[in-house]
Order: C-alpha cells, then structure tokens, then sequence
C-alpha cells in the first residue's frame, strides 16, 4: 500500500506554457457557468454558478449543510478542478496560472486547518514562507487576531511548541487554535483570502469583532467566508446563497431580506432559535 500511494500522480497539475498572476488584479474575478461533480457521484455538487466580483469586494457564501460551499472554495483555490465552464481571473483562466503563484495570491484558512506540532512562530509565519522568520510581521498578524492574549501566556511564548508529539509541547483549546489559524491568515500578502468556518469555536460576539477586524485589513482584498452566524454574514457587501447545487440568490442582507427568498428563512429562523436559547438560558 505504501509503495502504491508513492505512484499516485496529482490531478491538479500546471498547463504547459503558464501565464503571470495579475498584480494587482484590475477587473476581478468571474465564475462562467462552472459544475463540479465528485468522481463516483450520481450528480453534481454544483452546477451552472455565474458570479462577478471586484477587487476589495468582501463576499459571504451561506446555504444549509451540503449545499456545496466547501466545494466552491476548493474550486477557487484549485485543489480541484471545475468539471464544466470555468473560473478566470482578470479574464485568464485559473489552469493557466502557475500553481505555486496561484497559491501565493490566494490564500485560504478552513474549519480544520492544520495544527503543526512545532513553535508559535511556525505556526504563524506559515502563513507567507517568505516572511516565516519576521518576528515583527508575525506579532502584528497575533495582534490582528488576537492570538496574542493567548500567546502572552505561553512561557516561551512564541517559540512556545504547540500540540502533544514532543514532551514540551503545549496544547490550545479550539478556540486559541482558532485564533493561531486567523493569524496566519493575516500574515498572507495573498491578494484574494477566503475563511471557511475557521471562526467555529469561538463565541457569536468573538466571531462577530473579529471579523469587522478582518473587514477593517483587508478592504483592499477580495475577500470570500463562509459563515452560519448571520450577525458576521451581514458585514458582506454581498452574500451569495448556495441552494441544490446552484446559486439562488446573490445580494446584500438588505436586499435579501426585502426578496423574502431563502436567505430571509434562514435568517428569520436563525434568529427564532436564537431567541429561544435566550429563554432557556434566562
């Protein structure tokens, strides 16, 4: 079994002649009529999503379990490729780009982002390589997440070894966790920066200031983040809502509401068991 994972080959693989990431992009990034469907898979994951966006456009994706928005991520970042149409930015389509370029203007951080059994600093600067020893750039991106009360804490703080593989290792609740993995999102120079539930185990109102943190560094960014909380879904210029594999609606939280479509059902019944949690716990 080991010698047959060594001959697996990558899917995702570089074009034949590549072409330089815009820097800055200018016009933005463009979803033409892109499907995706799982090897195996009766039917598609997503299929005809059409959307524009700017740069420093802050965008959330809702929609209920398995509505595809984890995929949708996976396909802006090419760690799959879409099954029809295509994803371009500044009009060239992602497969032409480098894949270690893409990577370097596109940054991600998911719900289950990598936990490293190595130092603070590590875990931090991981975020840009090139800047991994700049210990400056990597207290402001702890400052910016707040990680830097958890860290403070720490004996050796940022050479502090975080999880259980070595003897010294420190190990974090999910939320300091969480926080280390903000961090390294803010230390990404990525042009485009997407979160998908990173925020989890941390309370509505922690989420909540985080996120306006976020909104406040990164209005020169496009910006893409997935999110159940609505109070952090509305700071979005515009939320697109994923539904049986296709977009269904795409507009501010003013303007959804106003539809009285799905997003303004989800939301009403958000707040309806919100409400009742506040009774309970009363």
């Amino acid at each position: 079994q080991y010698f047959e994972f060594l001959s697996f080959q990558p899917q995702i693989v570089n074009s034949p002649s590549t072409k330089p990431f815009p820097k800055p992009i200018n016009k933005g990034l463009e979803l033409r009529d892109i499907g995706f469907t799982y090897a195996g898979a009766p039917a598609p994951t997503l299929q005809h999503l059409n959307l524009k966006v700017k740069p420093g456009e802050a965008i959330a994706i809702v929609g209920i379990n398995g509505a595809g928005k984890t995929t949708l991520v996976k396909l802006l970042t090419r760690l799959y490729d879409v099954s029809e149409g295509e994803i371009a930015i500044d009009g060239i389509n992602l497969r032409e780009f480098d894949l270690l370029e893409l990577r370097q203007n596109i940054g991600v951080i998911f719900q289950d982002f990598s936990r490293y059994n190595l130092s603070v600093r590590d875990n931090i600067g991981f975020g840009d390589l090139r800047e991994r020893e700049n210990l400056p750039r990597i207290e402001k991106a702890a400052l910016n997440s707040g990680a830097n009360a958890v860290v403070e804490k720490l004996e050796k703080q940022y050479e502090t070894i975080l999880g259980k593989m070595f003897s010294e290792g420190v190990e974090l609740s999910g939320g300091q966790w969480q926080k280390i993995g903000i961090a390294r999102a803010f230390m990404s120079s990525a042009q485009i920066l997407i979160l998908d539930e990173p925020t989890a185990a941390l309370d509505a109102l922690a989420e909540y200031e985080l996120f306006q943190k976020f909104r406040d560094l990164t209005k020169d960014k496009m910006t893409f983040f997935i999110s159940h909380r609505f109070s952090t879904v509305m700071l979005a210029d515009r939320i697109v809502v994923l539904d049986k594999s296709r977009i269904v609606e795409v507009g501010s939280h003013l303007e959804l509401m106003e539809n009285n479509g799905l997003y303004a059902e989800m939301f009403r019944a958000s707040m309806a068991n919100f409400n009742k949690e506040l009774l309970e716990n009363w």
